[in-house]
């Protein structure tokens, strides 16, 4: 058994020069680059937390061993109240080569200082405004809410949006916008195996599926998501939408952090290793590990209707898209490709040993059919859907160890045969007209490194 107790106080204050400091009327400053505002805050946080590993049987015909863990984790966070969040996992062993095993988790996250006390000028993208059109609505509805000084004449079209040119707004941390905001929460569960057969010895393979349920996620309302939300029935962001006389948004809209939906996601983890046996010209090792996303799926307002669902799995989620809001790291462009994996071989002789390295990425699509929520209006057309194929990349490496002198002499290309990362083009990207966050942007490279111990 472990146990502990933390306590942790996290705080920020931030002066930007004076040239930086936004204007909250216009969204701009002096330098007109990215514009700050000064903002400080902190909190504080207590953790108890306990941990118990019990072997319940062992030694038993059919039964090798049968291990419990159980864990617990208690919280106060000023400011966000308390929580208690347990674990528990068993391993289960009904004979020498194979284990089974299962973890049940509650997961908690607190907000972080950013995203509490952000502010700061942003530049975002949209593909379509709610108002396009717009011939009036009843006093209070949702979409009188979000169409504000918009032309009721059925002749408005947002500009931005129909000439794919960014907009500009504010982005606020939740306590600078002065929204609520709520830990994110949910549970997560993994099971699976691990399978190492006597009669092939060196050779190991494991499966696991596992699930994460997120409620409350943390992140960036962004501007397409905030027209949305607001026009769908979310009324309490409405008022961070500002247009000007002419109806058109103003860059003092707001894109505030706070929570936005829950977040369902599943998939398959599989991995192989084989150690083979003891060849003349030296040793090998082989293996690969792959995942297999079942789905990634956001709902931005549990429980109004017409909320949109974001079915991410096999999408890239461009830049600008309502779907983005589903990023984890909140970039503006997300990939989840329903297949990644990774193999290598390793080989050893004496002081040599040489590797080859594969990274896989697999196939994806941008867009889909008008009026479903992944219509992400790919190059600027609603119902375009682009599909892009597999992206594999080989890197190989050798190295010499010269044990006498404590020095190891390594050389590697990556990158092998200059795979070049697919073509999502600016409409789709923020910059450098690809994912940079996947795809290798560099193309084929050499390294060398001389690593000496003392």
């Amino acid at each position: 058994m472990a146990g502990g107790f933390e306590y942790r106080k996290d705080y920020e204050h931030a002066i930007p020069s004076p040239q930086l400091v936004v204007d909250p009327t216009t969204g701009s400053c002096v330098l007109g680059s990215q514009c700050l505002s000064a903002v400080q805050g902190g909190y504080t946080t207590k953790d108890l937390y306990a941990e118990a590993f019990i072997p319940v049987l062992s030694g038993m015909p059919g039964v090798q061993s049968l291990n419990l863990t159980v864990g617990d984790r208690y919280s106060r966070i000023s400011g966000f109240g308390s929580t208690n969040n347990l674990k528990f996992a068993l391993e289960y062993k009904p004979f020498d080569d194979l284990l089974l095993r299962g973890t049940m988790e509650q997961v908690f996250r607190a907000p972080s200082l950013s995203e509490l006390y952000t502010s700061g000028s942003d530049a975002p993208l949209i593909h379509s405004d709610p108002c396009d059109g717009y011939t009036g609505a009843p006093a209070g509805s949702p979409l009188a809410l979000a169409c504000q000084n918009v032309p009721t004449n059925g002749k408005f079209v947002n500009s931005d949006a129909a000439s794919r040119n960014q907009s500009g707004a504010i982005v606020q941390g939740a306590y600078v916008a002065g929204v609520p905001i709520k830990p994110e929460h949910g549970t997560s569960y993994d099971f699976g195996f691990v399978y190492s057969p006597s009669y092939v010895p060196g050779l190991s393979t494991t499966v696991d599926f596992w699930r994460v349920n997120l409620n409350d996620t943390i992140t960036t309302v962004g501007l397409q998501s905030l027209l949305d939300v607001c026009a769908a029935g979310v009324t309490e962001d409405c008022r961070f939408i500002k247009r000007d006389a002419t109806g058109n948004l103003s860059p003092a809209t707001i894109e505030p952090i706070t929570n936005l939906g829950t977040i369902n996601t599943a998939g398959i983890d599989w991995s192989a290793n084989y150690k083979l046996p003891q060849f003349a010209v030296g040793q090998f090792n082989i293996g690969v590990s792959a995942t297999y996303l079942q789905y990634y799926d956001l709902i931005t307002a549990p429980g109004i209707a017409g909320a949109d669902v974001y079915k991410n799995a096999g999408h890239l989620l461009p830049y600008g898209s309502s779907a983005s809001a589903a990023c984890p790291d909140n970039a503006g462009v997300c990939l989840f490709p329903r297949w990644r994996g990774q193999g290598f071989v390793d080989w050893q002789a004496g002081g040599w040993s040489a590797q080859w390295r594969m990274r896989y990425i697999g196939r994806f699509q941008n867009g889909a059919a008008t009026g479903s929520p992944q219509d992400s209006y790919p190059n600027g057309e609603s119902g375009t859907i682009l599909k892009y194929g597999a992206t594999v990349y080989n890197d190989v490496s050798i190295g010499y160890n010269l044990a006498p002198i404590n020095t190891r002499l390594d050389f590697g290309v990556n990158n092998v045969l200059d795979k070049q990362p697919p073509m999502l083009y600016a409409n789709n990207t923020l910059n450098a007209n690809t994912d940079p966050s996947d795809f290798d942007l560099m193309g084929r490279y050499w390294w060398a490194r001389v690593t000496v111990k003392f």
